[in-house]
C-alpha cells in the first residue's frame, strides 16, 4: 500500500516544478534594439490599462501616485500550487508617467499548498531612492511584507515601506493572501544599448 506514496510524491513534485517553470518564465526578454522596442509597443497599453482599471476600483490610487518618482505595474501575477508553488508575471516600470522598461516578477514556495490564482500588481516607488533600488539589477520583497488589496479608499491608508506602496487587485474571486513578500524583481532597461 505504502509502495505508491514515493510515486506519488515524485509526480506531485514533478508537475508542481513545471508549474513553477512555466510561471517564472512568463515571457522572454528581447536582446536587441529592435525586439525591445516591439516588446514595448506590446505591454505598455496593457499596463496603463491595468493602472486604469485598478484606479476605477480605488481612485484614492491617484493621490497615492501624486508626486511619486515611479511606479511599476504588472497586468497579471499568476500563481500556482501543488505541493510547490510559484507565481510570475511580466509588468512596466514607468518613471514618472513615462515608460523606463520590462519588469519580471517571480516567487516560488514549498508546503502544503494547492490551487491557483491571478491578480494585478502595482507598486508605487515613491521616492527616487526607492526607484532606483527597485530597477537596480535584481530587487526582493522581504518575506514580511504584505500588499493592500484594491478597494475603495484602500490605497490612502496603505503602508508606505521603504518608499513603496504595494497594491493588488485579484482577477475573479477573492484574494486569499496579500502577501508578497518573497518575490523577486528584474527590471531590464527599454533603451538597450546597441
Amino acid at each position: 500500500m505504502y509502495r505508491c506514496l514515493p510515486s506519488v510524491l515524485s509526480a506531485a513534485v514533478a508537475l508542481s516544478a513545471g508549474l513553477l517553470m512555466g510561471l517564472s518564465g512568463c515571457g522572454s526578454v528581447p536582446t536587441t534594439s529592435e525586439g525591445m522596442e516591439a516588446k514595448r509597443a506590446e505591454v505598455v497599453p496593457v499596463a496603463r490599462q491595468t493602472l486604469e482599471t485598478m484606479k476605477g476600483q480605488d481612485p484614492s490610487i491617484a493621490d497615492a501616485m501624486e508626486g511619486a518618482y515611479g511606479f511599476v505595474v504588472f497586468p497579471t501575477v499568476a500563481s500556482g500550487a501543488l505541493i510547490l508553488g510559484g507565481e510570475g508575471g511580466d509588468g512596466v516600470v514607468f518613471e514618472g508617467q513615462d515608460p523606463w522598461g520590462l519588469a519580471k516578477v517571480a516567487k516560488g514556495s514549498i508546503g502544503a499548498q494547492i490551487g491557483g490564482e491571478a491578480y494585478s500588481e502595482l507598486v508605487i516607488l515613491k521616492t527616487e531612492a526607492a526607484f532606483k533600488k527597485f530597477t537596480n539589477g535584481t530587487f526582493g520583497f522581504s518575506a514580511e511584507v504584505t500588499a493592500t488589496a484594491v478597494k475603495a479608499g484602500a490605497a490612502k491608508a496603505a503602508p508606505v515601506a521603504n518608499g513603496m506602496i504595494v497594491l493588488v487587485a485579484t482577477k475573479g474571486g477573492l484574494m486569499a493572501s496579500a502577501a508578497v513578500g518573497g518575490q523577486n524583481f528584474t527590471c531590464y532597461p527599454f533603451d538597450l544599448a546597441p
